[in-house]
Order: structure tokens, then C-alpha cells, then sequence
């Protein structure tokens, strides 16, 4: 039986093409990699006294300066700790509670406040704002996206609405992405897991005018095959399958003037939330049985059989559609003047 589909050996051999440049440099850099990683724990138990740049006030300034309540982590952070998703994220900045069962019903809570968590929030205001690139996402699902390629990500505690507008009750997520560069970058990544599960990111930037124009792509892969088992359509459930490429054109005409054009594109695909049996209740607890159970429902059907009462077996059943799909694009863009 083949692991992977068509589509997923040709992202793995894309991924494999564009991750070759970069490896020599990586066995290279080992030593230094750790060096880095040893500092970078040592700076997590203590403050180097690195001043800290942030956009919570919609302009660049030292987070020090700033009076809100905030935490930021930053891109040397993310790296190290493996983390780019906001479910990941949530596990290093307090506070913040990220509930997603599928993208219809995700829940951002900030300080215990936010969004309750409800079968389906398609027609709920939201508490907490959630901005990348200084756009607003309406829906909290299209936070579930894989984050691409980023620069920092700033949780803004307590009411927002000043800066941010509606739907920041609770507090606002600001996330920034890495601005294209006038130097030519490589950045790689591949890992590999248990159920198929494998993932790849690749960023790269370059000037195409020197001092004038300057391109970003990025982009990320990750495959999961399901951990559970249909016995009805025979096939797998429970699987994973989200991919995401951003692109930008940074024009700097004069010193003090940029502007920044962005372009992305995700998509995400589910066969997800298959029941499993966990167990069955025949009798009530006087020992009498209970009619019409779902036993004997089952055996007045020709040809089907009792499942399996295991819920460590993964195995469920299931003959309609129960996937959880979504797709989100945009393109925006931004002026800065000093």
C-alpha cells in the first residue's frame, strides 16, 4: 500500500530540491547552531537588555514605551522552539487560549475572555482581534493556517479598540511578517513524523533593482495521514493536509519612503471528527435490558456487523462526507513614511 499520494511525493521531492542549496551550509554551521541554541536558552532566563521593536501602536517603537500590556515572541524564539501555529503558540504566551476542534469552531480567548466555545461561532463576534500584516482576519478559523515565515508575533492584553477598531474587547494579535530583503537569503526546513506526517518550509529574498526593489517568497507544506480507520468507506480518517505560500514587493523610492505589497494564499483539507466507540450500555443499571437498543437495531440490518467496542482500536464508521475544508487569499498593501 503506498504511503503517499502523487501529489505528496512531488511536494517532497519540490521540498528536497530547495532544501540541497542549503545543506552544506548547515553541516557547516553546526558548532555555531549550537553556540546560538545555548545562548538563546541562557537569554530565556534572563533579559540580555536587547531593546525589543514592536508595532502595537501601529508604528514601530521600543515595546518598553509602549503602555499595554503585551508579550511578544519573536522569530529566533519561534525557530528554537519549533512553534507556527497560534495552537503551538499558545503554550509560550500567558494567557492566551486557542480552542480549535475544525475552523468553524475556533475560539481565541485572551485573559479568559474572548469568544465562547459553541458548536459553530460562523455568526459570533469575535473578542479578539487577529491582524497579520496589519490585516484584519474576520473569521478566527483563518488563524488555523500554518504561519509563514515571520518576524514576530505581539499578544496585546485588554481592550484594543482605540488602534485596532471592533472586535478587540478582550485584546488584539499582531503578527509580522519578515520584510523582503535587499540581500540575497535562504532559509530551509524538513521534518519528518509518524503517520506520514512531514513538513516543509522554504523563504527566499533578493534585490531585483539594487536600493529600489526587492522580492519575499515563502512558503510551507504539512501532510498528515489520518490515525483513525473508516471501516465503512475503508479508508483513513482524522488526516491533515495545510499548505501556504506569501510573496512581496518591497519599493523603496527615497530613504524614508517604502512601500510593500503582499500577496498570499493557504489552503486546508480535513477528514476529521470521526466518532469512535468507546463503549456500549445494553442494560440500565438494574440489570434490565434496554429495548430497541442499539444492538438490536443493528442486527435487523442484513449484512452488518456489530463494530468494534475498543477505543483504542481508532476505528469508527462513518458513510457521509466529514471533512473540514477552507481556503483564504488576499493581497494588501502598505505605505510607510517617516
Amino acid at each position: 500500500m503506498n504511503r503517499f499520494s502523487p501529489d505528496h511525493r512531488l511536494k517532497l521531492l519540490l521540498g528536497a530540491a530547495l532544501l540541497l542549496p542549503a545543506v552544506p551550509a548547515a553541516a557547516a554551521e553546526t558548532d555555531t547552531g549550537a553556540d546560538e541554541g545555548a545562548a538563546g536558552a541562557a537569554a530565556a532566563v534572563s533579559y540580555d537588555g536587547a531593546e525589543i521593536i514592536v508595532s502595537a501602536r501601529r508604528r514601530d517603537e521600543s515595546a518598553q514605551d509602549v503602555p499595554i500590556a503585551l508579550s511578544v515572541v519573536g522569530a529566533s524564539q519561534l525557530e528554537a522552539t519549533g512553534n507556527y501555529s497560534l495552537t503551538q503558540i499558545q503554550q509560550i504566551v500567558p494567557s492566551l487560549q486557542v480552542f480549535s476542534f475544525n475552523p468553524r469552531n475556533t475560539n481565541i480567548n485572551i485573559r479568559g475572555l474572548g469568544s465562547n466555545v459553541a458548536l459553530t461561532n460562523d455568526g459570533l463576534e469575535n473578542g479578539v482581534g487577529f491582524y497579520v500584516d496589519n490585516v484584519y482576519y474576520g473569521r478566527p478559523g483563518q488563524s488555523q493556517f500554518d504561519l509563514v515565515d515571520l518576524r514576530q508575533i505581539e499578544v496585546l492584553r485588554g481592550p484594543q479598540g482605540t488602534l485596532f477598531g471592533k472586535n478587540t474587547t478582550s485584546g488584539a494579535i499582531n503578527i509580522t511578517s519578515r520584510k523582503p530583503s535587499f540581500d540575497p537569503e535562504f532559509s530551509g526546513e524538513a521534518s519528518v513524523g509518524d503517520y506520514g506526517y512531514y513538513q516543509l518550509r522554504a523563504s527566499a529574498s533578493g534585490a531585483i533593482i539594487d536600493d529600489l526593489l526587492a522580492i519575499r517568497i515563502s512558503g510551507s507544506s504539512t501532510e498528515r495521514r489520518g490515525f483513525l480507520y473508516n471501516d465503512t468507506q475503508k479508508e483513513r480518517a482524522q488526516d491533515y493536509s495545510n499548505w501556504s505560500v506569501r510573496g512581496q514587493l518591497l519599493f523603496t523610492p527615497t530613504p524614508n519612503l517604502e512601500a510593500r505589497i503582499i500577496g498570499d494564499f493557504s489552503r486546508q483539507k480535513q477528514n476529521h471528527v470521526l466518532n469512535v466507540f468507546a463503549d456500549y450500555f445494553g442494560t440500565y443499571d438494574n440489570g434490565a435490558a434496554i429495548a430497541n437498543s442499539f444492538a438490536e437495531r443493528a442486527a435487523r440490518f442484513p449484512g452488518y456487523s456489530f463494530p468494534t467496542i475498543d477505543p483504542f482500536a481508532r476505528r469508527g464508521e462513518a458513510d457521509s462526507h466529514y471533512q473540514s475544508n477552507m481556503d483564504g487569499y488576499g493581497v494588501s498593501g502598505q505605505l510607510d513614511w517617516d
